[in-house]
């Protein structure tokens, strides 16, 4: 993190000004690398004459910002400012100051925003992750249940290693080959695409290619980055093993991440004992061949041993009675 020359605030990588007092980062502050910007949201933020012991504060912070303007004189007069969203903590800051006097105003693109639209969804995840200690794995996940291919834990598709979620959306077909449903997963991502458009590091051109990269189709007997995902199944007064969908071998599913950068998880020491025992011994039996009834083993009709001990002694006492 770098650290502003004028008040000494930790200022994210980034950033093109101080979150705390608005003075511009410069090679002062040990920037090193240049900062680049693309389809950014911009951020206005008006406020006029105010009374309140914040309005002198908020107007230093803002002399220290290029599109600072003034129009108008005294009591008309109306400040008015814009920063691209990547300096969303000096925005929050500043936000803080005016955003409750009734002249003041936040618009984000062109429409009106309040504090939340900084603080939660997308921006919110951004700020978190300009502090991670590593931002991009921070998106695609640090533990095993945030692990994505997408680049965005918040998009809610995680590769979950007993499978579930999106991975469930498709079918088998007869030979036991998954086949996915892509139509349907895309229309989960555009959703949450939607709301979390505001975090200025979501691709989603990115996010559709992955989808786009992934097999349309996936036959677990023959590729090794995946397995079958298992249900213990009563079928014809038998329970059995079958095949209910896929699930992904954690540790090799980074190969379909777009990009230079391919994120790691830390796993759990059960999915390390994993193997691909099931591959070829599961039941690949498909739901309209034989009626299936999801019952726990524990439902299974057991002996008793008890009963078993009073019937041997039963019979050792007829023996008895009829040789005396």
């Amino acid at each position: 993190m770098l650290v502003c020359d004028k008040c000494g605030a930790g200022i994210n990588e980034g950033s093109k000004f101080c979150p705390q007092c608005g003075d511009p980062v410069t090679e002062a502050d040990r920037v090193t690398v240049p900062v680049t910007e693309s389809q950014v949201a911009n951020v206005e933020i008006s406020f006029g004459q105010s009374s309140s012991p914040n309005f002198n504060k908020a107007v230093e912070i803002c002399k220290n910002i290029p599109s600072y303007s003034v129009t108008g004189e005294g009591k008309l007069a109306q400040h008015k400012l814009s920063l691209p969203i990547t300096e969303v903590d000096l925005i929050v800051n500043l936000f803080d100051l005016v955003g409750s006097w009734k002249s003041s105003q936040m618009l984000i693109n062109g429409h009106a925003a309040t504090k939340k639209d900084l603080t939660y969804f997308g921006v919110g995840c951004y700020r978190s992750r300009q502090k991670a200690y590593k931002p991009e794995q921070f998106c695609f996940g640090e533990k095993e249940y945030e692990a994505n291919i997408w680049g965005c834990k918040r998009l809610n598709m995680p590769v979950n290693e007993w499978g579930g979620g999106w991975l469930d959306h498709g079918q088998f077909d007869k030979s036991g080959v998954w086949h996915f449903d892509k139509n349907r997963i895309k229309h989960e991502l555009e959703l949450t695409l939607k709301e979390n458009e505001l975090c200025p590091v979501l691709d989603r051109k990115r996010v559709l290619e992955t989808l786009e990269k992934l097999p349309d189709s996936i036959n677990p007997k023959k590729d090794v980055n995946w397995q079958y995902r298992t249900s213990l199944e009563e079928i014809n007064g038998e329970y059995k093993e079958v095949a209910v969908g896929v699930k992904p071998i954690i540790k090799k599913i980074n190969r379909y991440v777009i990009g230079g950068f391919k994120p790691s998880w830390e796993i759990s020491e059960s999915e390390t004992r994993s193997s691909n025992e099931h591959v070829i011994k599961v039941n690949l039996q498909l739901e309209d061949e034989a009626p299936k009834q999801r019952k726990p083993a524990s439902q299974k009709k057991k002996s008793n041993p008890s009963s078993t001990i009073w019937l041997v002694i039963g019979a050792i006492v007829v023996l008895y009675l009829l040789f005396k």
